[in-house]
């Protein structure tokens, strides 16, 4: 959604594309997100999101890229860069929406925005095996709908860039992530491995109770099987710190919802080492001004107190961010502190208010 009324200044654009201009159409900023607070944190603050290799290949030289400093740890940071004008590339992408990697790239998550937009509201069912004392598992939907976006578009960017491997799902519920993703794979060309007990939480820990959260892999599979795409799909029953120490392929990107410190500590001492080079992990439990230090975890409780207990232990550099989703982080392992994530939650929301 917009505003029609408000509209990013033009005498902004002038001021900071100079040259640029003349190597590059820019179109006249659109109006801004209806969102006020998005559009000021744009202001305060923006560098291009990490988009796919072919996109950031057109862009003009100056704009900061992925891989551009030799040095830099992976290809989700970089030691320097330059600040751009608020929406700046995302306008020009929509300008240049005729671009073939652009297009494709913007076909893809609208089809995705499509898909898991329908799979939440096909799923909305009513959990008789609620048990959670608040009533979270009430509802069947977990994670899915345009909250799943950011990850699908980080899939699509890791593909555009050869980072081999596969996704790692740690936390499943009733299979409504599992089915969005599953779309994300199969056009991608991945596998999605699913791994969670079936059987709930495995114990107590703040608000939550053992089973809490239970879907049993028949309930799943058939979720799955409606609405999903069950061929890219491979399960894996069990308690983390069991099922999962034995886990051999090499992780792209590991999406992790399980609510516990210790499930979360269970799964990276598990599979961290699987981690391919440039994968990045996404995490569910993370409030903005709450869980986040700068680029560092806070340990509150739940997920960030497991993400901080394990950098914490392993010495592990890292960078750690908002997701683009509420409730969701984005976390760059093997990052120093002299380096800055291409990722911008705002500029990817801003994005995603233009389509």
């Amino acid at each position: 959604m917009v505003n029609s009324q408000s509209y990013f200044p033009s005498a902004l654009l002038a001021a900071f594309c100079g040259n640029v201009r003349k190597t590059l159409e820019i179109r006249e900023i659109g109006p801004q997100p209806e969102d006020k607070m998005l559009f000021e944190k744009l202001e305060k603050t923006y560098i291009p999101l990490m988009y796919p290799k072919d996109i950031m290949e057109i862009l003009p030289a100056s704009v900061p890229r992925a891989g551009q400093e030799g040095s830099s740890s992976n290809i989700h940071v970089v030691r320097a860069w330059m600040n751009y004008p608020p929406g700046w590339v995302e306008d020009w992408m929509i300008s240049n929406a005729d671009l073939a990697p652009v297009h494709a790239y913007l076909d893809f998550l609208r089809r995705a925005r499509n898909r898991f937009n329908e799979v939440a509201e096909k799923m909305g069912y009513w959990n008789s095996d609620a048990s959670h004392s608040l009533g979270h598992d009430r509802w069947s939907v977990g994670w899915a709908g345009s909250n799943l976006l950011s990850i699908a578009a980080y899939l699509y960017s890791l593909k555009s860039y050869n980072v081999s491997g596969s996704l790692l799902e740690c936390g499943v519920f009733k299979g409504s992530s599992t089915a969005c993703l599953s779309w994300a794979c199969r056009e991608l060309g991945l596998t999605l491995y699913s791994a969670d007990s079936f059987a709930g939480l495995p114990s107590e820990e703040g608000h939550y109770n053992a089973a809490d959260f239970r879907g049993s892999l028949d309930e799943v599979t058939r979720n799955v099987n409606q609405y999903g795409y069950p061929e890219c799909v491979q399960f894996i029953p069990g308690w983390y710190s069991e099922s999962l120490k034995n886990f051999a392929p090499t992780i792209a990107l590991l999406w992790v919802d399980v609510d516990l410190q210790q499930s979360t500590l269970d799964v990276l001492n598990n599979v961290f080492p699987r981690l391919a080079k440039d994968a990045v992990i996404f995490s569910d439990g993370f409030t903005e001004g709450v869980d986040f230090d700068g680029y560092k975890v806070r340990h509150t409780g739940g997920e960030p107190a497991g993400f901080a207990r394990f950098f914490e232990a392993t010495g592990i550099g890292y960078k750690a961010m908002p997701g683009g989703a509420k409730g969701l982080a984005l976390i760059l392992p093997n990052c120093q502190e002299d380096e800055q994530p291409l990722f911008n939650a705002s500029a990817f929301q801003y994005l995603l208010s233009l389509l």
